[in-house]
C-alpha cells in the first residue's frame, strides 16, 4: 500500500463552491512519499519541472478563489504517477522525463504499476467523478485544467507564454484563445506546447468529453508564475478570459 503520510491523493478545495467553473490541477505536488525513497533522484531534480508543474497550484488555487469555483488538486508527485496519462500510456509511470533517468520507475512488474494507479490514479480521478456527479443536479461544469510548461524543453525554446489546449474539437478553447491574443500583451497559442496527440488530453477526456462538458486545458509558461505576484497575475488574467468568454449556446443550469 502506498505510504502517502496523510496526503490524502485529491486536495479538495471550496467543493461547494457555485461558479460554473470547475478546476483541475493534475501536477500540482512534488510531494513523493518516503518509501519511495526519492525515486532515486535528489531533491533539486524533484524541484524541477519534471516533478511538478511549477506554480500551478497557486494559479490554481487564487483563480479558484476569485470565481468561487471547487478545485481538485492532485497530491502527489507526476513522477509517481501522471494522473493525467491513461493507465495504459507509458508515460503514466515515465522511466524517463525530459533527459533525466527516473531509477525507481525502472523495471517495474505489473503489479506494482498496477498498485500504484489502485492508490493514485483511480482514488483522484473519482473525487473528480463524484464533485462532478453532486453538481450536475444544478450546475452544468465548464471544465478548466491548469498546468505549466518549462521554457525551453530538449534544447528548444518555446516561443509562447500560455497555450489554450482542447481535445476535441473544442469551440471554446478557439474563442477563448482567439480573445486571449486580442485583449493581452502575451504570446497565446492553440494547441500549443501540447495537443490531444501528445496524449495530454486525458482528464479533459474522461471528465469533459464524456459528459459532454465544454472543457480547456490552461498552459502557461512557469518562469511567469514562479512569484507570488506572477501567480496573482495569471489567475486575474484567466479569470476575466473565462468570466468574458463562456461557451456559445451553453445553458448555466438544468
Amino acid at each position: 500500500m502506498l505510504d502517502i503520510n496523510n496526503h490524502s491523493i485529491a486536495d479538495i478545495i471550496n467543493p461547494n463552491g457555485d461558479s460554473r467553473f470547475f478546476i483541475i490541477c493534475e501536477h500540482a505536488s512534488n510531494h513523493i512519499p518516503s518509501q519511495y525513497q526519492q525515486l532515486g533522484l535528489n531533491r533539486q531534480q524533484i524541484n524541477l519541472h519534471i516533478g511538478w508543474d511549477i506554480g500551478a497550484r497557486a494559479v490554481a488555487e487564487k483563480l479558484a478563489s476569485i470565481l468561487n469555483a471547487p478545485l481538485v488538486l492532485q497530491s502527489q508527485s507526476r513522477l509517481l504517477y501522471d494522473c493525467n496519462r491513461p493507465t495504459s500510456a507509458k508515460s503514466a509511470i515515465p522511466e524517463i522525463s525530459e533527459s533525466t533517468t527516473i531509477p525507481g520507475n525502472l523495471n517495474l512488474s505489473s503489479a506494482q504499476k498496477q498498485a500504484r494507479a489502485d492508490a493514485i490514479y483511480y482514488p483522484f480521478h473519482q473525487s473528480i467523478s463524484d464533485l462532478l456527479d453532486r453538481r450536475q443536479a444544478k450546475i452544468n461544469s465548464l471544465i478548466v485544467t491548469i498546468h505549466s510548461f518549462t521554457p525551453i524543453y530538449n534544447g528548444v525554446e518555446r516561443s509562447l507564454d500560455l497555450g489554450i489546449i482542447n481535445d476535441q474539437d473544442e469551440p471554446w478553447a478557439k474563442q477563448l484563445t482567439k480573445a486571449a491574443q486580442a485583449n493581452s500583451h502575451l504570446t497565446v497559442k492553440l494547441n500549443q506546447p501540447y495537443s490531444a496527440s501528445d496524449g495530454a488530453t486525458h482528464t479533459l477526456q474522461l471528465h469533459g468529453c464524456q459528459r459532454q462538458l465544454p472543457c480547456v486545458m490552461m498552459e502557461i509558461k512557469n518562469n511567469l508564475i514562479t512569484s507570488q505576484r506572477g501567480q496573482e497575475k495569471f489567475a486575474k488574467l484567466l479569470a476575466q478570459l473565462l468570466q468574458e468568454n463562456l461557451p456559445n449556446e451553453f445553458p448555466v443550469s438544468i
